[in-house]
């Protein structure tokens, strides 16, 4: 086996060169640190125009950039924040209430695609036919899938007309008796084999549009909320 030798070179400076490395050290240390870069003109601009909408001195150079970081953050956090809702209300308009959502599916038992539109065209096609028991039927589906694109009162399978009627009028004032009328009138002509009228016709309809162009409901209970859901 073959030793192997580390060699190292000695370092052994003399007098002189131990002095001149020595000031060379020294010397490193009383250097000014270097000087922050420029931020660009775009940057300074715009901090400027946030100093001139919410007060203050213009921003003239790195040391002021700095200095003006952490308030300025949270103004420009702010203002992001702002355009953003800004932007999302210009693409999708205001929340809800604004704008119908499209609700399909069961609906009291039956499986219907009709938009609540669809829904009241059928019902007074009928009324006009003389047809008042399909004409009733309509229009308290018409009723419930308003109320459904709206967001007021959602309908899921197994949702019968009394529960819906109940929870509707929880969120009405004045209408609980004419919405468990309606709501009877429907079970009635729906599933029990009686005969629509056209007075019976006449008081759906009217409480279809009574709903129909009413905006702000009041908040329901919470006991009541919570019995819905559960």
């Amino acid at each position: 086996m073959i030793p192997v030798v580390l060699w190292e070179i000695p370092v052994d400076p003399d007098d002189e060169q131990a002095r001149r490395w020595l000031e060379e050290e020294l010397g490193r240390g009383d250097q000014p640190p270097p000087e922050p870069a420029d931020p660009p003109q775009w940057w300074i601009d715009f901090l400027n125009w946030l100093r001139d909408l919410f007060g203050g001195s213009d921003v003239q150079g790195p040391t002021q950039v700095a200095d003006t970081g952490g308030t300025l953050g949270i103004v420009i956090i702010v203002v992001l924040i702002v355009v953003a809702l800004a932007v999302a209300f210009r693409i999708f308009g205001l929340p809800r209430l604004r704008k119908r959502s499209k609700v399909t599916g069961d609906l009291f038992g039956d499986d219907d695609d009709r938009s609540a539109e669809q829904l009241r065209t059928a019902a007074e096609k009928a009324a006009d036919a003389g047809d008042y028991t399909t004409a009733v039927v309509e229009s308290f589906r018409s009723l419930a899938r308003d109320l459904a694109e709206r967001g007021f009162v959602l309908t899921f399978p197994g949702t019968t007309a009394r529960d819906f009627a109940r929870r509707a009028a929880d969120l009405f004032e004045g209408t609980h008796d004419r919405l468990l009328e309606a709501a009877d009138v429907f079970d009635g002509v729906r599933y029990l084999g009686a005969v629509g009228t056209l007075e019976q016709w006449t008081r759906m309809s009217a409480l279809e549009r009574e709903l129909r162009t009413a905006r702000r409901p009041r908040a329901p209970r919470a006991a009541d909320a919570f019995e819905a859901v559960s």
